[in-house]
């Protein structure tokens, strides 16, 4: 690894249940020599990634200052944002956008309905890899050859989860789900909530995307899982369709600049 990822994985140490460490603890996870891990801490707290205090360092305000940011000026939550909340309104359920990045996936919008229940792993909290709706259609939009690395490298997990005990079963389940276009996922996550997911295909990002529905068991075996999906479906069609104009009109803009 290069200085630099060396230095920025001290991050990935923090966690709800470990959210201060002393220096001591952190150097020696990360193995490296003692003024190295030092000088790294150092620069991460000048930098507001991390925060110094009598206990330990915790994580700094500059990562509040960056979602900020990403909240204000991320294309793809500006569009979703409304879609989103109609949504909320029509079906009374949670709504959340999730997002992947390398091997982690977790909501990164969330819009509260009137009748809707507390979220397992509601915006920020990494979701399971081969659970629930989100990550199964977001998977399933991968490429044949990142499914052969996940296959790989997550046998195990695969076949735990029900997607398949072989690599032939696996990417047949993928297809699968890839050709009905939504996953219905009830108690996977969370014992007494179900839903379903669909996923979102735009062109602010290379990576594919979904929206995800969630209320409680009860409610969700009451009600019209054809028609809440379809719904789905077509929110995510609004999403990318906003997506798509706000990218032609950038290209336009700078292709040909007002003069």
């Amino acid at each position: 690894m290069s200085s630099l990822t060396k230095m920025l994985s001290i991050l990935g140490f923090f966690s709800i249940d470990k959210a201060t460490w002393s220096p001591e603890d952190l150097i020696a996870e990360t193995g490296l020599s003692r003024p190295t891990g030092y000088r790294y801490l150092k620069e991460l707290c000048d930098s507001g990634l991390l925060r110094r205090a009598e206990s330990g360092y915790s994580l700094g305000p500059r990562i509040i200052e960056m979602d900020y940011y990403i909240r204000q000026s991320d294309r793809l939550l500006i569009a979703c944002q409304p879609v989103m909340s109609r949504l909320a309104q029509e079906t009374g359920c949670n709504i959340l956008l999730a997002s992947i990045y390398g091997v982690r996936i977790l909501a990164v919008h969330q819009e509260q309905g009137e009748l809707a229940c507390p979220v397992a792993y509601g915006r920020g909290r990494p979701m399971p890899l081969f659970r629930g709706g989100g990550s199964k259609v977001i998977i399933a939009a991968l490429s044949p050859a990142r499914h052969k690395r996940l296959y790989e490298s997550h046998a195990a997990e695969i076949a735990e989860a029900g997607l398949g005990d072989t690599w032939k079963a696996f990417r047949a389940q993928m297809l699968k789900i890839q050709h009905e276009g939504h996953v219905i996922s009830v108690g996977q996550l969370d014992p007494d909530a179900a839903g379903a997911a669909v996923p979102l295909y735009t062109g602010t990002s290379l990576e594919p995307a979904a929206l995800i529905l969630v209320t409680t068991r009860s409610r969700f075996a009451l009600t019209d899982q054809a028609r809440l999906i379809e719904l789905m479906k077509n929110s995510a069609r609004q999403i990318e369709l906003a997506t798509s104009r706000d990218n032609a009109s950038g290209l336009a803009s700078h292709h040909h600049p007002v003069q």
